[in-house]
């Protein structure tokens, strides 16, 4: 038996970043609205008053100067303090799956491969954009892979998972890495 590797790894870089300065200040005046919103409750006792972070706070819990975002102006917005996307129907590409694709793709370019040689595509993710289709078949017919693909989604250990599944396709003949 041949031994199975992983010959290309890819990884999906979105286009924008927040620094922390940035973060703190949209949370710092997300804090205060909370605060003027709750202020009869927090008076009270009822309630507890939003404090302030700072960028010293998250770079020494965390050792993150910075994030990349998709969506900067609605992680940004006080009001918000998450992404705005925009749904979009099943016969457009899942951003999760567009994701996966450009991700996908520079896997592909490492290995010296091309997207005929793929003849199993799997998905696993902690969570789903939606359900069907699966992300796996989108990834799938975006990239012009053949054989069949499905989604793993089994929480924290979905791309443990997943790489064992493949290894025990490629050992049982239901894929073959490229090799044809």
């Amino acid at each position: 038996m041949s031994k199975i590797v992983i010959s290309g790894t890819g990884i999906y870089q979105p286009p924008h970043t927040i620094s922390n300065a940035e973060l703190v200040e949209s949370f710092n005046r997300y804090a205060d609205l909370q605060n003027e919103k709750n202020a009869a409750a927090i008076a009270a006792g009822e309630a507890q008053a939003m404090t302030y972070s700072s960028v010293e706070f998250i770079e020494k819990a965390s050792g993150i100067k910075q994030r990349y975002v998709i969506e900067k102006a609605g992680v940004l917005d006080p009001a918000r303090m998450y992404p705005r996307f925009a749904e979009r129907p099943d016969e457009q590409i899942s951003l999760m799956a567009e994701i996966a694709v450009d991700a996908a793709k520079k896997a592909l370019a490492a290995a010296n491969k091309k997207p005929e040689d793929v003849d199993a595509v799997l998905c696993a993710s902690a969570n789903m954009q939606r359900a069907y289709p699966a992300m796996a078949v989108e990834i799938q017919q975006a990239i012009g892979a053949g054989g069949y693909g499905f989604d793993m989604n089994v929480a924290c250990s979905s791309a443990t998972f997943a790489i064992e599944q493949a290894a025990n396709a490629i050992r049982a003949g239901s894929a073959k890495a490229g090799k044809k």
